[in-house]
């Protein structure tokens, strides 16, 4: 175990007395190592607690944006299935000689989906920077 300095200091003193010291002695320079150390260790301190708080919420992050790539990949699904079931219904009414815009589902499907055109770049977008994220 180490000895402390001002145990040193006192040591010295005691023998000055006997013999003459040759440099000035700063006690205060003990304080000042003493407070830097303190400054840099609650530094430090702050550090890891907000650097390990960033890596648990860059992770969580993370795991949206892996979420985000399904969802997405869900909806282009899920419209791919609209729009057949679309194409299916205009083939049997276009027989019948019915607009197919005239029938409110088919209206409410086609707002669908000219609704997920326009935010599909968008969308496309946002899931690559998610995607493109550095892995922790």
């Amino acid at each position: 175990m180490p000895i402390k300095f001002n145990q040193v200091i006192l040591d010295k003193l005691k023998k000055g007395r006997q013999e003459t010291l040759s440099k000035k002695v700063e006690l205060s320079l003990l304080s000042d190592l003493d407070g830097f150390n303190r400054v840099v260790d609650e530094a430090r301190i702050k550090l890891d607690d907000f650097s390990n708080d960033w890596v648990n919420r860059y992770i969580d992050l993370q795991n949206e944006a892996s979420t985000l790539s399904d969802l997405q990949f869900d909806y282009i699904a899920y419209m791919g299935d609209l729009k057949r079931a679309m194409e299916r219904l205009e083939a049997n009414v276009s027989e019948l000689g019915i607009d197919p815009m005239s029938i409110q589902e088919y209206e409410d499907a086609s707002l669908t989906e000219g609704i997920f055109r326009a935010n599909l770049d968008q969308f496309a977008k946002i899931v690559t920077t998610a995607q493109n994220m550095i892995k922790l």
